[in-house]
């Protein structure tokens, strides 16, 4: 067998070094070599993350590389960060429902599609996006199902909080290792962040998310007393879900504001 070089890109915060990861301890444990190299710029969240990973029967002596064997571009603003390592020759896997065939670099003639947000948002929850995508990359690179979920509960399975989450992702993890690479008929590339922001109003209030700013930690929704915010079907600057809000139930009560870290949302009461 020869060496397999993977590159793997997308955004900080979107989990790319968590799916590295995964896939590299899995190649291990399955008994090959291995070597994985985490590349992100100053501040991780936001910027293009990118991860070298080959897998080998031999020792692995140099582990950068000049061409990849499989790109695997999850982000659309990591494309430039990553065209140099694309050859003719080189498997160009990349999310359809966020990236267009045409915004790819000319040399990437190989291409296969999975629309993995789309995937994730419309039949499981959009923070499964990570486990479908490892599924899939598992059965491309021959790693065992039985193994690449155990990896998954290992790194992820404190993030399950209930039985019902575990077995959903565990579904979109078997979903996305069993789907089919689109090879001409794409997906329309519609899961895109939103850069305006989204206005509310209504029920005497009046509330505001800017997408350039949610990373979709979640903390608002946490912080919620009465269960107005949930996140929605929009995407964030950093192609995390965002929140939406129920202004019916809100009580503008300042929580979202108060513990949100970016100052990505606000909800007041509107002037009689």
């Amino acid at each position: 067998m020869k060496d397999i070089k993977v590159l793997l890109a997308g955004e900080g915060g979107q989990g790319i070094q968590t799916i590295a990861k995964a896939l590299a301890e899995v190649a291990v444990d399955d008994g090959y070599q291995c070597s994985y190299i985490p590349s992100f710029g100053v501040e991780q969240r936001g910027t293009p993350s990118i991860a070298f990973i080959t897998i080998s029967r031999r020792e692995i002596h140099y582990p950068r590389f000049d061409i990849a064997d499989y790109c695997i571009i999850l982000q659309k603003r990591a494309i430039q960060a990553v065209s140099s390592y694309i050859s003719p020759t080189t498997k160009v896997i990349f999310d359809s429902s966020v990236i267009s065939p045409n915004d790819l670099p000319k040399q990437a003639v190989i291409l296969q599609g999975i629309p993995a947000t789309k995937f994730a948002f419309q039949k499981f929850t959009p923070r499964a996006f990570n486990v479908l995508v490892l599924g899939k990359l598992s059965k491309v690179l021959n790693l065992p199902e039985e193994g690449t979920w155990k990896m998954i509960m290992k790194i992820l399975g404190k993030k399950f909080k209930t039985k019902e989450v575990e077995e959903k992702n565990h579904e979109a993890f078997i979903f996305g290792r069993n789907s089919i690479f689109e090879v001409s008929d794409f997906t329309e590339p519609t899961y895109v962040p939103q850069e305006q922001a989204l206005l509310y109003r209504g029920h005497g209030k009046k509330g505001q998310i800017v997408p350039a700013r949610c990373k979709g930690c979640g903390i608002c929704i946490a912080k919620c007393p009465v269960g107005a915010l949930r996140f929605g079907d929009e995407l964030g600057v950093y192609a995390s879900p965002i929140p939406t809000i129920d202004l019916e139930k809100c009580i503008a009560c300042g929580n979202c504001f108060k513990f949100c870290p970016d100052a990505a949302i606000e909800v007041e009461k509107e002037e009689s």
